[in-house]
């Protein structure tokens, strides 16, 4: 509307010019306030200088073995024909974080694999060798070769990303590599139950079977990311994607770098939310921390003082919000650090200090398989303290998950124990696997399963075994 109709020849040139003014300060001020992925030329910019630090991973694998989400080969051979069956090739990406050849993928895109090549962006195969893997975030390092240094990209600190903000991934979705998708934070800490250390940034940015492995970068040409799923009825992306933060990745990566290992730090409590009664009844006013349930006598919390009841609301510098965050950060931790913590006990603050074990990890013969959308491990001694089951408890026990899976959907998250496999007892991972296939060769397309939760209760699950 021209709201400079009226009055004097004086004033309404005087008007329109003002009218101009201010048309043209609102343009530029929108402008301004477009995010950066809106603007092409920033975009271009970015991916040239980071784009040859981005390579795609080949791998090969027998054709019985369980293969990453991102597999693009062949099925086995069907059991009555004479054909050996064929390797397996399944395709991802990853990126260089050191000239000499270290890179970074996801481990499931190396899962089980007996061969791994990294393709540069300038077509060169190398044959990649497997520094280390870990299973609980999805990382793996691997160390190729070059001629040459290569071109590297760094990690930026995703603490400090903002719902949002505009993000940009590269990576080799169905073995187009070097594709360029974009999109913006969409929310931070997101736990969708695949492991118990989850907090994934979620993008809209589109990850692709194939992207697992790349990198989600900032504006600046860092990885705040390394990207690991989508969440998809469809196979495409549907705008739910996550990407497992540089901050949780780094520590994981500089020991599997070190020691070809992960080393997490263990405190040794059992944990539990503090509900609005609990926090009135041990006089915590705000409501803040989390409650010990249980302390493990052979822990490290018994000795440095800590107590069933108390509240455990800040360890190393750290504001608690919830047992999930605590057990991240006390992962995280270095083994044989001494830890500042606070508890408030009595509804006093209690300044301790703990020095962390380690996390005990699967004993040797011990494995971990995959199978129907789950990874399966044996139940360990540390498990049996941390679910707080009974020591004649035989089963396996769910590590990890696809969110997408029909044992998702049945409501199995990570920490629960199987049982039986239809009317027969599993104490071990081969065993599980041994079962499955034996009800599937009987053309069997379920099978009930007994479970057992961390609340001790136990009940029958009809799992889909197509």
């Amino acid at each position: 509307m021209d709201s400079c109709r009226a009055g004097s020849t004086v004033f309404t040139a005087v008007c329109s010019a003002f009218t101009r003014i201010i048309a043209f300060g609102l343009a530029a001020f929108l402008t301004a306030s477009l995010p950066a992925a809106a603007q092409p030329g920033d975009l271009s910019d970015l991916a040239a200088r980071v784009i040859d630090a981005v390579v795609n991973i080949s791998t090969t694998r027998r054709a019985n073995e369980n293969p990453n989400p991102d597999a693009q080969g062949q099925r086995p051979a069907a059991p009555d024909t004479e054909e050996p069956p064929r390797a397996q090739r399944s395709l991802g990406s990853g990126f260089v974080i050191d000239a000499s050849g270290i890179i970074v993928t996801n481990e499931h895109v190396i899962r089980n694999a007996e061969e791994i090549d990294v393709i540069l962006s300038d077509g060169t195969s190398l044959r990649a060798e497997l520094l280390g893997e870990d299973s609980y975030i999805d990382v793996a390092v691997l160390r190729v070769r070059p001629s040459t240094p290569l071109q590297v990209v760094k990690f930026a600190d995703s603490n400090q990303i903002r719902v949002g903000q505009p993000v940009m991934a590269i990576g080799n979705p169905s073995g187009l590599g070097g594709t360029v998708t974009a999109g913006i934070v969409s929310a931070k800490n997101r736990d969708i139950r695949t492991s118990p250390f989850d907090n994934f940034i979620q993008t809209d940015a589109a990850i692709n079977r194939g992207n697992s492995g790349g990198p989600l970068f900032d504006m600046a040409g860092d990885v705040i990311g390394i990207n690991t799923l989508g969440l998809t009825p469809s196979g495409g992306s549907i705008g739910l994607n996550f990407a497992v933060p540089a901050n949780t990745a780094q520590p994981i990566i500089a020991q599997l770098r070190e020691f070809g290992e992960t080393r997490r730090g263990w405190l040794g409590v059992s944990l539990q939310e503090l509900s609005n009664e609990i926090a009135e009844a041990l006089r915590i006013e705000p409501p803040r921390g989390v409650v010990i349930s249980g302390v493990d006598p052979r822990g490290p919390a018994g000795p440095a003082g800590m107590r069933s009841g108390d509240v455990i609301v800040n360890l190393n510098g750290q504001e608690i919000r919830d047992p999930r965050q605590l057990q991240r950060i006390v992962a995280e931790a270095p083994v044989g650090k001494d830890v500042p913590v606070t508890v408030v006990r009595d509804g006093r603050s209690t300044e301790l200090t703990v020095t962390l074990a380690r996390r005990e990890v699967p004993a040797a013969g011990t494995s971990v398989v995959s199978a129907l959308g789950m990874k399966i491990s044996g139940v360990t001694r540390a498990q049996q303290r941390e679910l707080g089951l009974r020591d004649d408890v035989r089963g396996v026990v769910v590590v990890a998950l696809d969110p997408g899976s029909p044992a998702a959907g049945q409501g199995i998250r990570p920490g629960t124990v199987i049982t039986e496999v239809q009317n027969e007892a599993v104490d071990s991972p081969g065993a599980f696997i041994r079962r499955i296939e034996t009800l599937k060769a009987e053309g069997r397309r379920s099978a009930v399963i007994l479970v057992l939760a961390a609340n001790g209760q136990t009940r029958l699950i009809a799992l889909n075994l197509t």
